[in-house]
């Protein structure tokens, strides 16, 4: 095994379960010195047993997140080879009904909070000429009626991602960005439906969770796949092509090739496929119902 001077170090946020869990895991037995992270350490106690350095973030208080760069600029003598930004909320609910204050809740913790771990880690990252990896959603491009807020998270942060590569392509920090589909996790069962009383859509309140598998992809597979990436190194290039080096773009998990290819055929084939999926004729159905139409 390496030295801890000779170990490469990750942080990742929001490890108490599911894909954070799993990344923590893989990158540990890779040899990686795993620090991983969630808004209650007691969360991750399990994860600290297992021989992991754990600390508290929480993405959207900014002084949380000085407190951990401060703490990893310690324990990792100032580099920082990986970053993970897992940390992520999902809530459902029409976009009709969706309040200022609710949305700027998610942008918050999903957009606003990883930006505010990436700016503040970077000059460790930069030390390191690390790796920064966005776990995104396949949501972020197709149409997913009712998860709206979220996908629309997804999709900042797929453009923050694209121009951020750019950005720190001169300092040697590479970005992969995971467009995700489903996986084992808690992201679907955590989530809660936000209807309100004089919603449109008040006959779909606790029946917005619609299009899930019912086989998705494993956690452990999940991660083996992302961590493989991430562990490609830099390749060598011909032009802008590069081969044998990590991809910027990983879609991967249940589900998400199929969202890609997808969004490649038009808008029209696009949002009829997922009506489709979704049975979006029995939901009008409910829907019309309810309000005598």
């Amino acid at each position: 095994m390496a030295s801890q001077s000779q170990q490469k170090t990750v942080l990742i946020t929001g490890c108490s379960s599911g894909i954070g869990e799993a990344l923590a895991r893989e990158f540990q037995a890779r040899g990686y010195h795993v620090i991983a992270t969630a808004r209650k350490i007691e969360k991750i106690s399990h994860l600290q047993k297992a021989g992991m350095t754990t600390l508290s973030l929480d993405v959207t208080k900014p002084e949380s997140v000085m407190a951990a760069k401060v703490e990893v600029e310690r324990i990792s003598d100032g580099k920082l080879d990986v970053l993970v930004n897992n940390a992520g909320i999902l809530t459902r609910g029409a976009l009709a009904d969706v309040s200022s204050e609710h949305i700027y809740s998610i942008f918050n913790t999903n957009v606003f909070g990883l930006m505010a771990v990436v700016s503040t880690l970077l000059p460790l990252l930069i030390a390191a000429k690390g790796t920064i990896v966005n776990i995104s959603s396949a949501s972020s491009v197709t149409p997913f009626p009712f998860k709206g807020p979220y996908a629309m998270t997804k999709a900042a942060l797929n453009s923050y991602a694209r121009t951020l590569a750019i950005e720190l392509s001169p300092f040697d920090v590479r970005v992969l960005t995971c467009p995700s589909g489903y996986v084992q996790s808690k992201l679907e069962a955590n989530g809660t439906d936000q209807v309100p009383e004089n919603s449109l859509y008040k006959a779909m309140a606790g029946r917005m969770e619609l299009g899930v598998p019912e086989k998705q992809m494993d956690g452990a597979e999940y991660a083996k796949l992302v961590v493989a990436e991430v562990q490609k190194g830099r390749g060598w290039s011909l032009g802008p092509w590069r081969f044998g080096a990590m991809r910027e773009w990983l879609w991967v998990g249940t589900g998400a090739s199929k969202g890609y290819w997808a969004s490649m055929m038009g808008e029209a084939v696009l949002q009829q496929g997922f009506k489709d999926l979704i049975n979006w004729d029995e939901i009008t159905r409910i829907i019309r119902k309810d309000k005598d139409l």
